[in-house]
This record gives C-alpha cells, structure tokens and sequence, in this order.
C-alpha cells in the first residue's frame, strides 16, 4: 500500500508540473481571449449556434462558459434582423481545451481531460454546435493544511476566518493561493502594515499546503499631515481642522489600508475638491509608526445651475439650483432648490394654454407648480456608513387628474448609505403640513364625504409624518443608460399617530420594481420590468389620496393616459339629460339612461397596482448614432381590494412602437401605444352651483340614492354609495385608440 500510495503520488507530482505547462499555455492563449471574444462572422466562418459541456459535475456549465473563448451566437440572431452572431475561431478553439485542462488541474483533478465535438445544425455546415466533453478523473484531496506565523497577531482568529478548502476535500489550489491574498489583505486592514504570505504545497508522500505568514510589527499612525496644493501660494477656504475631522483618523490609530481608502472617498465625497491624495510614509520612522499624508487641491466652492425644459403634462418648466459646498465649519453642503413647472397653462403664469394641450384637460392644471427647498448635507459624520441630509421644504404639486398637494411647511431627514455600497439604503423621516385638493366626486366615492363638511375635514391642512425605507440592488453595467443586468428597488413608507399624523393622513404603503437588462448585440437590447404596489392594513381603503395608487402614463401602461388606468369616478354635464323618478312629493332619485361622454374623468387610484412592461429596442437603419427604434407591450391593473365597485378586472394589455432620441439631456422617448379597451364601468355624479354652494349629486344608472327638497335651490342628497354602473360612450376609430408619450431618460 505504502508503494502504491507513492506511485500515484509521483504520477500527481508530474501531472502537477505538467499543469504549470498547460497554465502557461493558457496564459499565453488567453491574451487573445478578449479580442477573440468580439470577433464578427466573415464570410466562409462557422457560426457556434450552442455551445454545450458533458460529463462536468464539480463546475457548471456558467463556469466553464467563462473559461472558454468560443462562444455561441445570442438567441435572437435567429431572427437574423437583431442579435449578435459569434463564429468558431479555428486558432483560440484548441487552445480552449487547453484552458478547460489548467482550469481543472489547478483546483486538484490532475487527471482531467477534455475532447471537443463539432457538429452541423441540419446538415448546415455554416452552421455548428460544439460541445466540450469533460472527463474529470479522480481529484487530488488535500491531506493537511498548516498556516504558520500567526502566534502574536492580534484577533489572528478573525484573519483565519473561512478557510476554503479543508482536508480530504479536492485540491484547489487556486483557492488557497486567494485565501493567501485574503490573509494578507485582512492583516492590512488590523495594523501590520508590512505583511505578507508565501504559499507552497508537497506531493511527497501526501498531499500538504502550506501558508507561511510574515506579519512585521505591527504599526499605528504617527502623524497626521495635511498639505493644501493653493493657487499662488494663498490660504486654503476650508481650515486643517475640518480635513482632520473628516477623514476620521488620528495618530494612534493601527493602521488599516481600508481606512485610508475610506478617509480618501470621505474627502472626494465632500466635492470640495479637485484632487485628494491619501498615503503613507514611512521614512524616519521606526518600524511601528507610519505618517500619513493628506495632499489636497481645493475645487470650486459654489456652483449655481439654470435649467428649462417643456413637457406634456407639466408644459413649460424651470429648475434653479445653488451649491454651498462649506456652508458651515464642519463641510456640510447647502443646496438651494427652486422648481416651476406648469407655466403657460397655471396662473399666475397662464399666457400660452394652447401650448399645453394635455394639460388643458386637467382642472389641477390651473395652478403654477412650485418646490423650494434648503438641504443641509453632511458628507461624513463621526466615521458612520451613513450620510444624515435634512431638507426644509414648501411645495405645491399636482397629478393628472387626480389632485393638488399643497405643503405649507415640510421637512425630511435621511440617512442614506455610502457611495459604493453594495445594497445601498435610505431611511427617511418626513413630516409636513399640507392639504390635498381633489374634486368633490373622488371625495364622496373614496372617502364617503359627501357634504361640503366632510370635504372640508378631508381637505383641510393637516399635519402627516411618515417614515420610509428604501433599498436598492443595482447590477446594471451602466447607472444612466443600462444595457446589461439587473435592477431592483423596496420603498416602504408607514404613517400613523406614533409618526406624528392626523387620523386622515395615515397608511402603510409598500412599492417595488426590478427592471432586466440583455443587450443582444448591434444596438439591439430586450428590457423587461415588473412593478408591484399595495396599501396595507386596515386603513387601506382610506389612505389620503396622494398616496393610492395609479398608473398609465408614459413610465406606466402606455396605452393608457396618465393615471387613468384602474377606478374612475365620471362628472357629467350638469345640463346632460337624466331621469328623475319621483318617490314622494319631495323626493326623487336621479339615473342615466342615455349613453354619454364624460365632462370629466376622475381617476381614483386604487389599494394595489400590478405593472409589466416589456420592450424591444432596435438599431435604426436611419442616423443608428442617433436613432433607435421600439417596440413594446404593456401590462397593468390598479384595483381596491375589499372594494366589490373596484375589484380586480383582469391585466390591461396595450402594445406600442416608439423612437428613442439621443441628446445632451439624456434619452427622448417617442411612444405611440394603443388601447383596445373601452373605459370601465363606475359612479357617474353631476354638480349643481348655486348660491348656497356646490350640490353633488349621483346620476348613475339604478341609482337609489334619494334626494329631498327638490323644490329647493340646493336640493339635499342622503347617504349611500353611488352605483358604479355608468358606462362612458367608447372611443370609435383606430386614431382616437392611440396614446402618444414624450418622456426624457429612462422609463424603468
């Protein structure tokens, strides 16, 4: 046994070294790898239309894909307009083998082999499916691992921490030569500033690795100088003091790589200066204590920013910004922000409706929108992962159709995560007084406020606090125009009296989207997004307006108009006709029974909200820099749970085509989306002025609601709820079915 066990020793010991060659191989292989990745089909080429491995079962077939240089061609390029088409290189294919065998012995199998098979797609020889057979052998397995030179070092245990590879299984050494890296890394970051490791493995007689650690003394920070690189030799704005508060070390500190790295993000992210130099030096300086040095060269201070634009709904629109990057001694920002939006159709801006035709329809058009806000930001604050921002604001925004939101006063604190975390979150407060405007019809059917005192009680200013989370899992190649990967976002945000909130403004509302990124070679890219929103709770139904939920619109379900997919309320002409049926001497009921186009449309919004979206973006054969062609569907309800006149009536689904426009400001979106559905059955109310105010009345088809006092000049309502049974008068011809969009940056 003993010289069996030698003999297979020997033959490992000389696959081992016959791995070094295949590695060198490899490496020398591989400096194509890239280029070769990209290759284009010429003419007479092959192209790889699958590429398949057999008979691998320690690694996937994802692993071995990223090994290889050929690769197969995308799914879609058989539609042959789009996709990205790869062909078999006949210099990097051998050497794929060659890849796969030092890819397998460098983790343990000595004995893996690796064969290929070529064959055409039905009888096609222009096209073919490859695929590498694996034959994995019997791996080596690790007998003992020793680590030395630890003894002394602080914590050595959190160094030491998850070892790879244990005994008996599979040699990866691979991984024990990053498990070396890791070793050295971690002792970086305690205070050894001049560690470092060897790593070294035997085959005589048994399988052994060895991680010889040579930790050096361990060091803390001596010093700490800041140089200020200021033009003609003048005086730095923002003091020494500051600097040293920010970047969070001070002498006596160990020394941690990760640290220095952190106090050089801490000084970029203040944006106060142009250029940041954190590092270390170690001359003079006994073996134990490191200076460091802060090099800093000073950028502008304040930035002020003028912006304008025009939009369908918000018609023309205007953003002022101003930054104080050293508002006050300790490197907090001061940003003031002034937004208008609405101008030309809102008073007191209103000289050019006819240029805001959207908006025309829109009674909360009527009205200039406003934001004004102050932030105070602190870049760093004592070392923490979270950057605190408070912001004072007053505003006074409007949705579609749906209602205005006026804050007299607000003010929201927030502590966000650090630029480059890996699932970056917001906590936020946010407390604000402020009344919602909404019409009388939304009020009475949502809120069962039908008089012009419960309206009040609604609509009056009340005080509303909420708390809200937010996180982010962003995977995409590119964070303004994605191309590849994946996105996805949680908001949660909760009201209640422990929050600070009047008993009408309280809710508990949960939102998230993911949005799927493939691009398919040539401009090509298939984009896919799904997003999901519900009130919770028993105040579901009751929420304050501004925070149900809506969609349609040009980041929504294109097909439809902005917000008015899902329950709507219908105002009718006060002069339309109507049945009156006399029940007494002074009491009737009120119905419809002619068919009619709504005055208005109000959209309600809804307890919860499903959205689906996909969508195909083209090269354009026409400027393809410029131009890129779309073609997309749409999907989405929004509905009231526990609410039978606004359940859910099965997915909206209207298709589309669009033009996307690249500028200076982003991406210009051109949608053009078509709905097939006529709009859903709901209550239908008429308003009455008179002298004594307005009078709301329901005009539904079987509508059983008495009014009294018909002789009167403002006749008495009773109670109940309105009918949804009006049924508007549907669009008719293909033109009038179609939605157009403009939208600037990215939808999802």
């Amino acid at each position: 046994m003993r010289q069996r066990r030698r003999g297979a020793l020997r033959l490992a010991h000389s696959a081992l070294f016959a791995h070094l060659a295949l590695g060198s191989l490899a490496t020398l292989a591989g400096t194509r790898a890239v280029a070769a990745q990209d290759i284009t089909c010429q003419p007479g080429d092959r192209e790889v239309r699958s590429l398949r491995f057999a008979g691998n079962r320690a690694f996937s077939d994802v692993e071995l894909s990223r090994v290889v240089v050929t690769t197969p061609s995308s799914a879609a390029s058989r539609l042959r307009v789009i996709g990205t088409r790869h062909c078999l290189d006949p210099d990097e294919f051998p050497r794929d083998v060659i890849r796969l065998e030092a890819y397998y012995r460098k983790r343990g199998y000595t004995q893996a082999t690796v064969d290929t098979t070529v064959r055409t797609v039905n009888g096609d020889a222009r096209r073919v499916d490859v695929t590498f057979r694996v034959a994995e052998g019997t791996p080596l397995r690790l007998d003992r691992l020793t680590i030395t030179g630890m003894a002394g070092v602080r914590d050595s245990a959190r160094a030491l921490r998850n070892v790879p590879v244990q005994p008996g299984e599979p040699f990866d050494r691979a991984a024990l030569e990053a498990f070396r890296d890791t070793i050295v890394q971690r002792l970086h970051n305690s205070g050894y500033l001049r560690a470092d490791a060897l790593f070294s493995w035997s085959t005589i007689d048994s399988i052994t690795a060895r991680i010889d650690v040579q930790p050096g003394p361990f060091t803390r920070i001596g010093a700490v100088v800041v140089r200020f690189d200021t033009a003609a030799g003048g005086r730095p704005h923002i003091p020494e003091s500051v600097v040293r508060r920010t970047i969070g070390v001070r002498p006596g500190d160990p020394y941690s790589a990760s640290d220095i790295i952190a106090a050089q993000r801490a000084l970029y992210q203040t944006d106060a200066y142009r250029r940041v130099e954190v590092r270390v030096d170690t001359v003079g300086q006994p073996d134990t204590l490191v200076t460091l040095v802060v090099g800093l060269q000073e950028g502008d201070l304040y930035a002020a920013r003028l912006s304008a634009g025009w939009a369908t709904l918000d018609c023309f629109r205007t953003q002022a910004d101003f930054t104080d990057r050293y508002f006050v001694p300790y490197a907090q920002h001061l940003d003031l922000q002034a937004r208008l939006s609405k101008i030309g159709k809102g008073e007191p801006l209103g000289f050019a409706p006819d240029l805001c035709p959207q908006a025309r329809s829109d009674p909360f058009s009527d009205k200039v929108n406003y934001y004004l806000g102050a932030t105070l930001a602190q870049p760093t604050f004592f070392r923490l992962n979270r950057v605190p921002t408070l912001t004072l604001f007053s505003s006074r925004t409007s949705e579609y159709k749906a209602y205005r939101r006026e804050t007299t006063v607000g003010a929201l604190f927030s502590l966000a995560s650090r630029t480059g975390t890996r699932l970056p979150s917001t906590l936020t407060y946010q407390f604000e007084v402020g009344r919602t405007e909404a019409d009388p019809a939304l009020f009475c059917q949502v809120f069962s406020a039908c008089n012009a005192a419960a309206r009040d009680a609604l609509s009056g200013n009340r005080p509303l606090g909420a708390l809200g989370y937010t996180i982010l899992r962003d995977r995409t190649d590119d964070a303004l125009a994605p191309t590849r990967g994946s996105l996805q976002r949680l908001n949660v945000r909760h009201s209640s009296m422990f929050t600070g909130s009047d008993v009408t403004q309280r809710f508990t509302k949960l939102v998230t989207d993911a949005s799927w990124y493939w691009n398919l070679g040539d401009q090509n890219q298939l984009i896919a997004h799904v997003q999901l929103g519900s009130l919770l709770g028993q105040e579901r139904n009751r929420a304050p307006q501004q925070e149900r939920l809506y969609a349609g619109g040009p980041t929504s379900v294109r097909g439809f108009r902005q917000n008015e997919l899902g329950p709507a309320v219908y105002l009718l002409d006060v002069n339309a006709a109507y049945d009156t049926v006399r029940v007494h001497a002074d009491t009737v009921y009120l119905r419809d029974t002619l068919p009619a186009r709504p005055e208005r449309t109000i959209p309600t919004g809804g307890n919860s909200l499903v959205v689906g979206n996909l969508e195909l973006q083209l090269r354009s054969p026409v400027l393809p820099e410029l131009l890129q062609l779309a073609l997309f569907t749409d999907a989405g309800e929004v509905w009231d749970r526990g609410n039978s006149a606004a359940a859910f009536r099965g997915l909206r689904v209207t298709p589309g085509l669009g033009v996307r426009v690249k500028s200076l400001f982003g991406v210009i979106r051109l949608d053009l989306g078509y709905n097939p559905y006529a709009l859903r059955e709901g209550p239908a109310y008429v308003i009455k002025p008179t002298e004594r105010g307005q009078g709301l009345y329901c005009v539904s088809p079987g509508n059983t609601i008495p009014v009294t006092n018909v002789g009167a000049e403002l006749p008495t309502e009773g109670p109940g709820t309105c009918p949804a049974t009006f049924q508007p008068i549907a669009e008719r011809g293909f033109l009038k079915r179609l939605n157009p969009s403009i939208w600037i940056g990215n939808a999802f």
